[in-house]
């Protein structure tokens, strides 16, 4: 009989530390992947449907200032001391009603805050902005 191995060597693979290491990765991905996948819940608004009444249209009111410091109610220009009796005229009543802001892409940031803080002042409290540019009249 002889005692231990034969002399001669071995050219297997040692698959042990190979499944090792798989195990390991397999947890590794197992732990991160719902973390990755975690993300922010947005309510998103419908989108609006196509065919809108045109009373639904013309009952919008947006406020733009334009390039120049001009300013817009809809489609009529009028100047900076109009606009704030104008605003209140249009929302008599209903304050809760939605008002839109479109700014021109020269308007600087202060001027942009206190034209949208007289139409808050004026009593536009629901303001939405218009980031798509409804062309200048």
């Amino acid at each position: 009989m002889q005692v231990g191995g034969s002399g001669s060597m071995r050219s297997d693979i040692n698959v042990t530390p190979l499944v090792d290491v798989v195990l390991v990765l397999l947890i590794i991905f197992m732990v991160i992947t719902p973390v990755v996948q975690m993300g922010y819940l947005v309510r998103v608004p419908p989108k609006a449907p196509a065919n809108l009444p045109p009373s639904a249209v013309q009952d919008q009111i947006i406020l733009r200032l334009a390039d120049g410091n001009r300013v817009f109610i809809n489609k009529d220009e009028m100047t900076m001391d109009q606009f704030p009796g104008r605003v209140r005229e249009l929302l008599r009543g209903n304050t809760s009603k939605m008002v839109f802001f479109s700014g021109g892409r020269a308007n600087d940031y202060e001027s942009t805050m206190k034209f949208l803080d007289l139409a808050r002042a004026s009593g536009a409290k629901n303001i939405g902005i218009i980031v798509e540019d409804p062309g200048t009249p």
